[in-house]
């Protein structure tokens, strides 16, 4: 056999024998998926609401009861604490929604001296709600997005009792499920670690706005009956500007004052304790000589009007929170 005839066939033998060789090694290569895996069970990024299955005869708000082994910490109508309005924010492996509504917190302990049982607690709440046919649109850890977790860490709630709400910790893993029942919507999120089991459900209910118009007619009767009426106008902040709905107000003193011709008033200005006393004490007179003025330019003789400023003197209740500083910031009509 020729020299050149041997070196072609030995180069075809070394080219066969790494073909098979690359092409052994790629099977035994394992395949990568385009989505990282995750230990979590996650649903579509909305609640559809046609999908979420309508139980029937599981009994009344809250729907979930004691296992034998543990309590319901607190216990009063069902629930350890209760919210007559709250907002939650729910994770459903993807994104999260904001729901409002009555909410129930259920906190659950060791009953009869025992120490709280974390398995107990989790077979007995997550094999109900899997049996009655709620359904799951989340389980595991936290979502590793900061904004998702700072969103699911306002879901807190300060009680009579305690304040609860969804922890980020690495042995709490939480879930989250979905029903109807007779026609509403509840949404519930469960969590537990070694110390306690909590769950957080909610009846969805759409805000509906109580608050109605001061009217002329309801000042009247507040100073017929205490000698004066108590206003929140809004004003311009740390200014004596009236806002769009301080004039709604004025003009229903305006009316206040033209249905009744011998009523007479001292309009009287209260602030917070934010700020010194001196400035306080200039706000409240300031935004007193607003309401006043803004009357006599409607036609109101300014002899029936007089404007007093009281700073933080006089508050409503205790300067202690935001709320309550709402309150004491206000003008008060007082019958002369």
């Amino acid at each position: 056999m020729k020299k050149t005839t041997i070196i072609v066939l030995l180069a075809i033998t070394l080219f066969s024998c790494k073909k098979e060789e690359k092409i052994e090694n790629t099977a035994q290569k394992p395949q990568v998926s385009a989505t990282p895996a995750t230990n979590s069970e996650a649903s579509s990024t909305e609640i559809n609401w046609d999908d979420i299955p309508d139980l029937q005869d599981i009994g009344n708000f809250p729907f979930i009861t004691a296992p034998d082994g543990l309590k319901i910490a607190n216990e009063k109508d069902g629930v350890s604490e209760f919210f007559d309005y709250e907002t939650m924010e729910n994770y459903n492996g993807n994104s999260i929604n904001s729901t409002e509504g009555k909410l129930g917190i259920l906190v659950f302990e060791g009953a009869e001296g025992k120490d709280f049982n974390q398995k107990l607690f989790d077979k007995s709440v997550y094999d109900y709600l899997d049996k009655i046919g709620a359904k799951k649109l989340y389980k595991g850890d936290f979502p590793e997005d900061e904004n998702q977790r700072a969103k699911l860490e306002k879901n807190s709630w300060t009680g009579k009792h305690r304040t609860s709400g969804l922890l980020r910790e690495s042995d709490a893993p939480f879930a989250v499920y979905a029903f109807k029942n007779n026609g509403k919507k509840y949404i519930v999120n469960i969590q537990s670690n070694s110390a306690q089991g909590s769950v957080f459900i909610m009846e969805l209910k759409d805000f509906v706005q109580t608050i109605k118009k001061y009217s002329a007619e309801q000042m009247k009767i507040d100073i017929d009956k205490t000698g004066k009426a108590i206003l929140h106008i809004n004003f311009d902040t740390d200014k004596a500007t009236l806002q769009p709905e301080g004039q709604k107000i004025t003009a229903e003193i305006f009316a206040l004052l033209q249905a009744n011709p011998n009523l007479k008033l001292s309009i009287e200005g209260h602030t917070d304790n934010s700020g010194t006393v001196a400035k306080n004490q200039k706000l409240s007179l300031d935004r007193a000589n607003t309401v006043m003025y803004d009357l006599a330019a409607k036609g109101i003789d300014i002899k029936r009007l007089k404007a007093t400023g009281f700073g933080s003197e006089k508050p409503l209740k205790e300067n202690n929170t935001e709320a309550n500083k709402a309150e004491n910031r206000r003008v008060e009509l007082v019958k002369i």
